[in-house]
């Protein structure tokens, strides 16, 4: 008997998969949404050697029909309770205002439109099964005024949150919770080799890393009994702070 079902996008790697691995530790089977197929498989077979069920869909979420296969993978394994909308991040090559429209748009879409779209697909299937939780994953890329490289990706996990504050309604209407985490650099193998790579001087004035595992904690909580709306940010070396709540 499983807890229910969760969709983790990018859950094939990095924060994705500890979040799939921590859930399914939790007790419940996940879908694993990933545009590397190889990576989905390896995670669902380490979910299901921990005695749960999983299934890896490989996809791109920004396409509507490709969403909405993610979504009817969930309802077959008995309906979806949890989404996590961890899939992120943005081209190296060039950024707004250099890079093509399509380019910065593709941005966004990954980072805002696409978890916009997952999150309406499964308002209603949640609803049926008596509600459900889901989880943003933002950036502090969203919440910072400085100068960013990526002014798309910055904007996207900006609007990212506050979707989840505008939503925090579909407690009422859906029995939807929507919570978001706001982390700042994670401690995955990418950054751990360009933090080492930094100076002395450099490493001391910046944040230290935050352990993936921190996150996958906070995302545990909230999908446990987060209030909606609750926006976590987490900075390096500092305990995670629930953004104050305010009305309009």
């Amino acid at each position: 008997m499983t807890a229910g079902i969760a969709i983790v996008t990018g859950g094939g790697a990095g924060l994705g998969r500890e979040i799939a691995l921590g859930l399914a530790r939790s007790g419940h089977g996940v879908v694993i949404a990933d545009t590397d197929p190889a990576a989905a498989q390896a995670c669902a077979q380490s979910i299901a050697a921990l005695g749960v069920p999983a299934r890896a869909v490989d996809g791109d979420i920004r396409i509507p029909a490709e969403a909405e296969r993610v979504v009817r993978t969930a309802a077959e394994m008995g309906g979806p309770g949890v989404l996590v909308n961890n899939a992120g991040g943005w081209t190296p090559e060039r950024q707004y205002p250099v890079a093509a429209p399509a380019e910065w748009a593709a941005t966004i879409a990954l980072n805002l439109t696409a978890p916009m779209l997952l999150s309406q697909l499964v308002l209603e299937p949640m609803r049926d099964l008596g509600g459900g939780a889901i989880i943003n994953i933002a950036s502090t890329a969203g919440i910072a005024s400085d100068p960013y490289e990526s002014p798309e990706y910055g904007a996207a996990k900006a609007g990212l949150v506050r979707f989840t504050t505008s939503s925090a309604g579909l407690a009422d209407s859906h029995r939807v919770r929507m919570m978001c985490v706001v982390p700042d650099w994670i401690g995955l193998d990418r950054a751990r080799a360009q933090w080492a790579a930094m100076s002395p001087d450099r490493q001391a004035a910046t944040r230290p890393l935050i352990p993936p595992e921190d996150i996958v904690t906070v995302v545990l909580d909230l999908v446990r009994d987060g209030k909606p709306g609750t926006v976590v940010e987490m900075l390096g070396g500092e305990r995670p702070r629930v953004r104050p709540q305010r009305s309009s």
